[in-house]
């Protein structure tokens, strides 16, 4: 059995926005050793981290409470694309909805403009030794006219696709979803979504 001493209290849980703390205190210290247009490397202390210039933004796409849009994103390093949420990284004075919204838009080609329908759920730490990061995530609750109604998304997107959230479970647990993003995101939903509704809706016939 388990030694009963050694688990921790909720006293000692580690604390989302207390590593957010402490990771803006560290970046305030640290030095910027490479820089390419899109992220510096930071040390600090001989200990190395990834910084992106802008903050990043990610969507979570939620249609009429049955399922889940995602997007086939071409990834040139991996030589092929890969089921991702749409996201990516804010533009000069936009803000958090306004840049969270038109990348939405580009990546789906569903056109929703109204900043207000943008629910902010919990950060997480991408990596937490090299790539904190502490994206900005949010709920987009969408019907399945607006799905429907999409326009043309951006080249470098494959497909989109809306899965109900049983295909959605199915595409964690048979590994076609990877990406530790993405799969962070879509767990901790489908996690909360048991514990408050029915069983999960059947499969859905997914358009290309």
């Amino acid at each position: 059995m388990p030694n009963k001493t050694n688990m921790s209290s909720p006293v000692e849980k580690s604390s989302l926005l207390d590593c957010q703390g402490s990771y803006s205190g560290w970046l305030q210290h640290a030095k910027t050793v490479f820089k390419t247009s899109r992220f510096l490397l930071k040390d600090h202390k001989d200990f190395h981290v990834i910084e992106y210039h802008t903050q990043q933004v990610i969507v979570l796409p939620v249609v009429a409470n049955i399922g889940i849009v995602l997007c086939k994103v071409l990834r040139q390093p991996l030589g092929q694309a890969i089921w991702e949420l749409p996201a990516g990284g804010l533009r000069d004075d936009e803000s958090l909805e306004e840049g969270a919204l038109r990348e939405f838009r580009e990546e789906t080609g569903v056109q929703i403009n109204e900043l207000a329908r943008l629910e902010s759920l919990p950060s997480i730490i991408v990596s937490p030794n090299r790539l904190p990061m502490f994206p900005k995530i949010f709920q987009l609750k969408l019907s399945a006219q607006e799905f429907d109604g999409r326009l043309q998304h951006d080249d470098e997107i494959e497909s989109v696709d809306l899965f109900s959230f049983s295909q959605i479970k199915e595409m964690i647990m048979t590994n076609e979803i990877f990406a530790s993003i993405p799969l962070s995101i879509l767990s901790r939903f489908l996690l909360h979504h048991s514990s408050i509704h029915a069983p999960l809706p059947a499969k859905i016939n997914s358009p290309s």
